[in-house]
């Protein structure tokens, strides 16, 4: 099943990466495609600081813990505190 799209609140999208038990729904393939990274970057895009803080207290945070959870080990991972909360944002980026 694909991940759900369309987030425009990263709540709602944490929500959904919280839900989600596919562990191909989250790290990107390919620019633009419908992984979470790729919907997380693209509401870090919207140059939003709420955005941002967002994602560092809580979207990042349950992003992180789901991979960590799925066994996944990004290309370029983003520094993370003690409880997953990403203190950087470039390894979003990264494919």
């Amino acid at each position: 099943m694909a991940p759900l799209t369309g987030f425009t609140n990263p709540n709602f999208l944490r929500t959904a990466i919280h839900a989600s038990s596919s562990s191909g729904d989250f790290m990107a393939t390919g620019a633009g495609d419908n992984s979470y990274q790729s919907q997380i970057t693209g509401l870090l895009n919207s140059g939003n600081a709420v955005d941002q803080v967002q994602l560092r207290d809580h979207l990042g945070r349950e992003y992180y813990r789901k991979l960590d959870t799925f066994g996944l080990t990004p290309t370029n991972k983003d520094t993370l505190d003690a409880g997953f909360r990403p203190t950087t944002f470039t390894g979003l980026y990264t494919l």
